[in-house]
Parts: C-alpha cells; sequence; structure tokens
C-alpha cells in the first residue's frame, strides 16, 4: 500500500494536482443536502439564453465533432446534420428523420410553461430530438416499458407503453436507449439540484417524477434514476457537451463532472461527510504501464500520459 501511496502522489503532483485537489472543495464535511445546496448556489446563477439560441445548428452543444456537421440525437437512430432543424416550434410531422426540435427533458408542462422561467432555456436538458420520436414522448415521464407493454417503438430502444408511471389510462412511460439512461438521469440530477426551489408538479404528468410542489423525486422516480445513473457511467460524449454548454451558459452539470455526488445527496452515502482527501486518495488505484498510466479515480478510469489525463476513449480531460 506504500508504494501505491507513493505513486499516486507523485502522479497527482506531475498532472498539477494535489493530493487534497478535488473540483468542489466547498463541500468538505457536508451532507445529504447541505452538498446539494451548495451546488445549488454554485450553478443557479448562470446566463440566461434566448430561445433561438438553444437550436443544436447555434449552440454547438451537440455537435458529433467528428469531422462532419451532424449531431447527437438521443431518442433516435436518424441522421442529422445540424442544419436539418424544423422550421418552426409547432411544426408536426409522424415521418421519423425528417428533421429535429428542441426538446425539453423535464417537460415545459411540468412547471407550467412560462418561458420566463430560465429552465425554458437550460441548455443542460434542451436537446435537440427527431421531431416524430419527440411527439411520441409528450410530456410523459421517462422510466422503463416491457416489451409486452409497449404500444409504440423505433430502432434506437425508444419505447411508449404502460411500464414505471402507469399501467392504464393516460398512465403512460416513455422509455429512452439503455446507452443514454445515465444521460438522462444526470440531467435530472441537475435539473432537481439547479432549480429546487421550483413546483415541477404544475402540470402534465410531473407529479409522477416529482412531489407535489416540489423538486424532490418520489420514491419510484428517485430508485429509477440511480438505477440508471450507476448503469450507464459518465460518457465522453457528457463531458464534451458539458465543456460546451458552459461556454454558452457558464455553468456545468455537476453530476457529469463528480459523478459520485449522486450518491451523497440520493444514495447510499446521504449521511456520509463528503471528503476531497479520501475521494483522491481512498478510491484511487494505479497501474503502471510503459507508455502511460492508469488511474482509477472515483469510479472513472483515466489514463496519464505526460502529465495530462485522458479518458480511456482518448480524450483529454486535464
Amino acid at each position: 500500500m506504500k508504494k501505491q501511496f507513493t505513486i499516486v502522489l507523485s502522479l497527482l503532483c506531475c498532472c498539477g494536482m494535489s493530493a487534497t485537489d478535488c473540483l468542489y472543495p466547498e463541500l468538505e464535511g457536508k451532507t445529504g443536502n447541505e452538498i446539494k445546496a451548495v451546488l445549488h448556489d454554485k450553478i443557479v446563477n448562470h446566463t440566461v439564453l434566448g430561445y433561438s439560441s438553444v437550436w443544436a445548428k447555434n449552440s454547438g452543444a451537440d455537435d458529433k465533432g467528428d469531422g462532419t456537421e451532424n449531431i447527437w440525437d438521443m431518442y433516435s437512430n436518424c441522421t442529422f446534420s445540424k442544419w436539418n432543424s424544423c422550421n418552426s416550434s409547432n411544426y408536426d410531422t409522424d415521418v421519423e428523420c425528417e428533421c429535429y426540435n428542441r426538446e425539453h427533458v423535464l417537460p415545459k408542462s411540468w412547471w407550467g410553461s412560462s418561458e420566463d422561467e430560465p429552465m425554458y432555456t437550460d441548455l443542460h436538458h434542451v436537446i435537440p430530438t427527431d421531431n416524430a420520436t419527440n411527439s411520441q414522448r409528450g410530456a410523459y415521464p421517462l422510466g422503463e416499458v416491457p416489451n409486452s407493454k409497449a404500444e409504440w417503438s423505433n430502432a434506437a430502444g425508444c419505447k411508449l407503453g404502460y411500464g414505471t408511471f402507469g399501467t392504464s389510462g393516460y398512465d403512460k412511460t416513455f422509455e429512452v436507449p439503455d446507452e443514454y439512461k445515465g444521460d438522462i438521469a444526470r440531467i435530472y440530477f441537475y435539473m432537481a439540484t439547479c432549480y429546487s426551489d421550483k413546483n415541477f408538479t404544475q402540470g402534465g404528468k410531473g407529479y409522477k417524477v416529482f412531489i407535489s410542489n416540489s423538486a424532490t423525486f418520489t420514491t419510484t422516480a428517485l430508485n429509477l434514476y440511480l438505477k440508471w445513473h450507476r448503469n450507464d457511467p459518465v460518457s465522453d460524449k457528457e463531458r464534451t457537451r458539458n465543456n460546451k454548454v458552459e461556454k454558452k451558459q457558464k455553468n456545468r452539470n455537476p453530476f457529469v463532472d463528480a459523478p459520485e455526488l449522486v450518491e451523497y445527496i440520493w444514495g447510499n452515502k446521504k449521511t456520509t461527510a463528503y471528503s476531497c482527501t479520501s475521494q483522491d486518495i481512498e478510491d484511487v488505484a494505479v497501474k503502471e504501464t510503459h507508455a502511460a498510466s492508469k488511474i482509477l479515480l472515483n469510479g472513472q478510469l483515466y489514463i496519464l500520459r505526460d502529465g495530462k489525463v485522458y479518458s480511456i476513449t482518448g480524450a483529454q480531460v486535464r
């Protein structure tokens, strides 16, 4: 252990980090809702964008960065150029892959649809999606739908039917593809933190996900989104998008930067005091190679090379 500890200190120092550095030192010693309150104050006063700014063609937040002008769509397998936006907010089509629109992952009807609220143009939860698929989603809560209960589905893995949030009438659930379930969960954790003083049960099926008159998750929703968060770790796509959104509206999703914070606020560490030291040292394991070193930090694997830190897919993160 002593040898490994020495290696860790050496690696941290050569990256310009110390053994006690962390992204959120102001959380030291805090627990549960105290952590949530600090994060709220840190991210709530962001730049409020105009609605035209959140089109993918204008924001740049969802560019794939693969040398094309194509954008990410978490609801379909459609290939959209960023210029393939629908002509208006009210454009209606049931033809898949015709154009993309602006999707509020947390439906605007849940807070009363007011365009004066900062949630209306918050890029952390406004994403481009195939218009026809988004019409199927409507304002239904995001959950899981057994195949036997699906009334509609697409090739990407989206489903609409009876599942997590109801079994009859209008109590339908919309399911997103497995590869984006963690993304969605962390967007919801961000929304519940940034807008913790808002009422997300003013319309639609918001009351299925949030407790009446608040931004507090119902037990059913929380257990589901914790599962999604744990089963689908933060991806390079999310990190890149987080960086791009910050450039536009001057705040970040802390649950993309430090996914372990989800456990401290809602999960299995709610009564555990957050410690920068324990996060950087106790959770670190190092395996040396000839050309680089692998670092497991807060459950995420990184590669250290020439004083820089990369994700396992090669994207530089520090």
